[in-house]
């Protein structure tokens, strides 16, 4: 079973399981983006000093200086990563794990981007698991390697183990089991550019990948949802992923945020899908034309919705800020949206664009992309 068949399944149950208790209609569920329940996370840990909600034990990273502004307007863009030699197996340390990686239904482990900027103290997180249950890997080794503004030779960073519940929380991330929080070492810090890590599990070689974005201070970031503000509507993953297919896009989308990284604007998505989705979610935008960006969803297996989607949107914005990024554009669909962006004080107002929605908090509403394809045709660079 591929992993597009193991998540429509996964899916599937979800909602079944979620409608009796929920009372939710069918078609309301099954918004993508939309309807899933989730806590917001914790404040993001600043540079150094250690943050505060750091595992005990966490090395304090040292403070660097800030990068200069980006020397390139381009796109940052990753190629097919480079073969990976993990090397030799070493088994499970513990029975239950064995046990745990023959289930079937196959590993559904997932990274999570992240982005920093130089000086910050660097994490690399994921979440490791297995079969139709989503069964967490605990207190198993992962080895994390990085392939450096993602081409060149694979680099190991380290050896950490998977988590069980308790752990602090990073960058809003909890341990309810199976996370790797991963400090990279000072001396092995990734500098300005996009990275690509890998996480290996050592006892079976199954993997996870991830990327990190490295930006200069006050760089300039776009935000954008990604159910029914970039899918054809925002109920359309649900039934693309029970065939296995990708859903559409939202006519000349993928255009205006392609201007607008050309432009030096680095892209952000932002979606309360749940976790599980966050692979299809990278297939979507790489299948349908969308520059490459970092992929949050939330962190749970059953993602957030309405006033829930727009707490944890507001958090994670607040994350982005505090890493020192300057949010200029947003894209949304829904009220939700709206009330996360003006949370954060995007400004100007009309730079929050929400498609084919009520306009509130002085929010700019289009009925089509090509509305906004001079406008952002127009716009100076934001980098040298």
């Amino acid at each position: 079973m591929d992993r597009s068949s193991v998540a429509a399944a996964l899916l599937f149950s979800l909602v079944a399981a979620s409608l009796p208790a929920c009372g939710m209609e069918t078609e309301e569920i099954a918004s993508g983006d939309s309807d899933f329940i989730s806590e917001p996370g914790s404040k993001a840990p600043a540079a150094a000093p250690a943050p505060i909600d750091a595992p005990e034990g966490t090395a304090i990273v040292e403070e660097a200086p800030k990068a200069a502004p980006l020397a390139s307007c381009a796109p940052i863009a990753c190629k097919d990563p480079a073969p990976l030699d993990p090397g030799s197996k070493r088994g499970f340390d513990h029975f239950s794990s064995q046990l745990i990686s023959r289930i079937p239904g196959g590993d559904q482990h997932r990274g999570r981007d992240q982005i920093y900027t130089e000086g910050d103290a660097q994490w690399v997180i994921g979440k490791f698991t297995y079969s139709l249950v989503d069964k967490d890997l605990e207190d198993e080794e992962v080895d994390v390697f990085v392939e450096r503004g993602c081409s060149g030779a694979w680099e190991k960073l380290g050896t950490t183990r998977t988590g069980s519940a308790g752990r602090p929380s990073v960058d809003g991330v909890n341990d309810e089991g199976g996370r790797v929080l991963f400090q990279i070492p000072t001396a092995k810090a990734l500098k300005a550019g996009r990275h690509r890590v890998r996480m290996v599990v050592a006892g079976d070689h199954t993997s996870a990948d991830l990327y990190i974005d490295v930006l200069a201070d006050n760089a300039k970031i776009v935000v954008s949802d990604v159910d029914g503000t970039l899918t054809s509507s925002e109920t359309a993953e649900y039934p693309a992923l029970l065939k296995g297919d990708l859903p559409d896009a939202q006519p000349d989308a993928a255009k205006v945020l392609s201007t607008l990284a050309g432009k030096g604007y680095r892209i952000v998505y932002l979606t309360a899908r749940p976790e599980f989705l966050t692979d299809r979610t990278r297939d979507f935008l790489k299948e349908r034309g969308f520059p490459m960006g970092i992929v949050h969803t939330t962190t749970t297996l059953t993602g957030a919705l309405n006033e829930a989607a727009a707490e944890f949107k507001s958090a994670e914005l607040a994350r982005l800020k505090a890493h020192g990024v300057d949010i200029q554009w947003a894209f949304g669909n829904k009220d939700s949206d709206s009330d996360a962006y003006h949370n954060a004080g995007i400004n100007p107002a009309d730079h929050r664009i929400l498609l084919r929605a009520e306009a509130s908090h002085g929010a700019r509403r289009i009925e089509k992309y090509a509305e906004l394809l001079p406008t952002v045709s127009a716009l100076s660079k934001v980098c040298q």
